[in-house]
């Protein structure tokens, strides 16, 4: 997972809006409000519906359960009076316990999600900047265990402070962070599920003055799950970046970005590739690249990771029909800075493609931040645990690990704006970064699995 698709003062994903139920997404989102202190729909982990009446979203930004909930905040209330509240909307009390937005017990309701106050916030701010630093040093010890361990990816192109941004702020501290908390039972969030669908979510409130840029903790996947193309593939893209990363100029994102939201250099290669209709997925979305021709850039990337060069060679891997769109798709590729163009026709991997090939190096890079999360949990937890005790959703009785999931996203949000101050990882804002804000990698199934949630 602000933007979480990962945290505070960040803007909407427009592409969410698209592929919503497509997407992993662990993200953050901002949602104005002129209600100065209250809690606003901070964002999703899991998998989305596509359907608006089965996401805790709809029902929140409403503003009779927006004034149910700051009422709540307070402590619990009637039934019947939470009933009354609701009366001549939209919006049945049935709708909130059904999205987990609200629980019901002995006639009375109370708020059953993770839910933080302004105060809330200032206090996990106060903790995460107390807490973190000693995170930061567990990495900084195996730094030299880390360079090892990503001397050897065969590309020297391919930046290795941009493997490990991928590897640690994108796959381990957030996906496999997830999966760590859960094995160990400090997280349990509280899950809204359906058919193909499963998500928690959270709200917060903003905190004046303080500042989500460079808490790199969202990311957008396809594909992802069961929800696949038609031959399916068997790799996937993704993308990590921070809150004001949107939107995004690399893939998945970019396959459903309007012309208006690219960059004029994207813009322009994209319009010279071609724009289309795409409805791969159900839902027709007009002018954009289109998720179809996902098989053809992840077949040019995969052969670039494995040595081709070439433009004739790079286009010789793409599926049949697809050949005359190589140009188009090469020029577009180093429009959005996955490729530079070192000689005229000849062109270099600039962002992780992970292949089977890889999968020993991710593990071993995997194992190793495993390493230092599970150092630290074992050594902090409690303490965190202990300092955060006073947070409102646990005072109305939402369990801690049911609330970690945002918790730990601030934790290792601040953490992977560390890991980038201290050189550890590459800079998304750096010189050589084309789509500021954010990381792109290429990775096949087989190596990293699902993402988390």
């Amino acid at each position: 997972m602000r933007t979480p698709p990962g945290m505070t003062m960040m803007l909407e994903r427009t592409r969410l809006k698209v592929l919503l139920a497509s997407l992993v997404c662990l993200f953050l989102l901002q949602i104005d409000t002129a209600r100065a202190g209250q809690a606003y729909f901070s964002g999703y982990v899991g998998t989305l519906p596509s359907s608006p009446e089965n996401l805790a979203r709809t029902y929140f930004n409403r503003p009779e359960v927006q004034r149910l909930i700051h009422t709540l905040e307070q402590g619990p209330i009637a039934e019947r009076e939470a009933e009354e509240r609701l009366a001549g909307t939209d919006t049945k009390l049935a709708d909130l316990t059904r999205m987990r937005l609200v629980a019901v017990e002995r006639g009375r309701v109370s708020i059953a999600f993770a839910d933080f106050t302004a105060a809330d916030m200032r206090l996990i701010h106060e903790v995460a900047a107390r807490y973190v630093p000693s995170l930061v040093a567990e990495y900084v010890s195996r730094a030299p265990e880390l360079a090892r361990i990503l001397s050897h990816y065969p590309l020297a192109s391919v930046s290795r402070k941009r493997l490990a941004f991928a590897l640690l702020a994108g796959v381990s501290l957030n996906w496999d962070g997830l999966r760590l908390l859960s094995d160990l039972g400090d997280r349990k969030p509280r899950l809204v599920q359906g058919p193909g669908w499963r998500y928690s979510f959270w709200a917060s409130a903003d905190t004046p003055g303080y500042s989500y840029k460079g808490y790199y903790w969202g990311s957008s996947t396809f594909p992802a799950d069961s929800i696949n193309l038609k031959p399916p593939l068997d790799f996937s893209f993704s993308s990590f970046g921070d809150p004001f990363s949107d939107p995004r100029m690399n893939f998945p994102d970019l396959f459903e970005l309007q012309p208006k939201d690219m960059t004029p250099q994207v813009r322009k290669a994209a319009k010279a590739l071609g724009l289309r209709n795409d409805s791969v997925l159900g839902n027709t979305v007009n002018d954009v690249i289109g998720l179809d021709r996902a098989h053809g850039i992840g077949a040019m990337l995969f052969a670039m990771r494995h040595g081709a060069r070439d433009a004739a060679g790079i286009c010789a891997t793409l599926p049949h029909g697809e050949h005359d769109a190589c140009r188009g798709s090469l020029s577009l590729l180093t429009a959005a800075g996955y490729i530079r163009e070192v000689r005229p026709g000849s062109f270099v991997l600039l962002v992780p493609v992970f292949d089977l090939q890889d999968k020993a190096l991710a593990n071993a890079a995997l194992a190793l931040s495993r390493e230092a999360m599970t150092v630290w949990l074992n050594k902090n937890y409690s303490s965190i645990r202990r300092d955060l005790s006073g947070l409102t959703a646990l005072r109305e009785g939402v369990p801690y690990p049911a609330l970690f999931t945002q918790i730990w996203h601030e934790l290792f949000g601040l953490t992977t704006r560390e890991l980038v101050k201290g050189g550890l990882i590459e800079d998304p804002y750096g010189p050589g970064v084309a789509w500021k804000g954010s990381i792109p990698a290429v990775w096949r199934t087989a190596v990293f699995g699902r993402p988390y949630s």
